[in-house]
């Protein structure tokens, strides 16, 4: 009992990984995940890629698209974000599925700033690769990837643009950047 008493954090902590262990065993075993359900078609779009590039539904069909909306002067989310991105691009490049397969597609928020050059110098610090990974710039006025109906608004403040989603789920968190970009997250 002595023995139980000493070790019983040491114990539980080795029963817990041997449970995530076998709960990411038999995860993996079950071969493909479940299919996410289509909430709404995407709608058309077509915009211009930092290389003067024609990016839109249309020219990017049979592939899987991952749109990704930032903006290049972001001092904390998009940094991170991005480089996540750059780690889903090196993984699919591993499995010779991107440009083949799925390519990624990065939108602006704030296209007045975020000219051709700032956009490279922010992309080049993730080491993107341009071929399959679209930086675009949206229009100054709303873009066209945010339709109304799908609960989503773009508005202009003094020191910038300010994309805000609207949705029926509660707002946990607003948080104001140094630019005047407003960012909400939802839960």
């Amino acid at each position: 009992m002595a023995f139980v008493r000493k070790h019983a954090f040491k114990i539980a902590l080795f029963a817990l990984c041997l449970a995530m262990a076998a709960y990411l065993l038999i995860s993996n075993l079950k071969g493909e995940g479940e299919k996410l359900e289509v909430l709404q078609k995407a709608p058309d779009f077509e915009l211009t890629s930092i290389d003067g590039e024609q990016v839109s539904l249309q020219n990017t069909n049979g592939k899987v698209r991952i749109v990704y909306f930032y903006f290049a002067s972001c001092p904390d989310v998009c940094p991170p974000t991005t480089f996540m991105l750059s780690q889903v691009q090196d993984q699919l490049k591993e499995k010779n599925l991107f440009g083949e397969k799925a390519l990624l597609i990065s939108i602006t928020f704030d296209p007045e700033r975020d000219t051709p050059e700032a956009i490279r110098n922010f992309a080049d610090k993730v080491h993107a690769d341009y071929t399959s990974w679209k930086f675009c710039g949206a229009r100054r006025s709303r873009p066209s990837l945010w339709p109304k109906s799908s609960g989503s608004a773009y508005s202009r403040t003094r020191k910038g643009s300010s994309p805000i989603s609207t949705s029926s789920r509660s707002w946990t968190r607003k948080a104001r950047s140094a630019n005047g970009t407003t960012a909400m997250t939802k839960t």
